[in-house]
């Protein structure tokens, strides 16, 4: 129905992170990318690699991150 209601909690917690930290994007990354990972699970968006869309240093871990360790 493109509500995309399933993600609402995630874009609720991102929105009050942003007012919380005066619009500092940098600071909500992590909820940022959680919100992204939710959407694009439900196909509400293009799947894209998370390093491409700037998550790449959030990656630890994950298969398909760079580790030059």
């Amino acid at each position: 129905d493109g509500c995309g209601c399933e993600c609402k909690s995630f874009k609720e917690k991102f929105m009050k992170c942003l007012r919380d930290n005066r619009f500092e994007n940098a600071l909500c990354r992590s909820v940022s990318k959680d919100y992204l990972e939710c959407r694009m699970e439900r196909q509400l968006m293009a799947q894209e690699p998370l390093e491409k869309l700037g998550f790449g240093d959030l990656m630890d871990g994950k298969p398909g991150a760079e580790t030059n360790s």
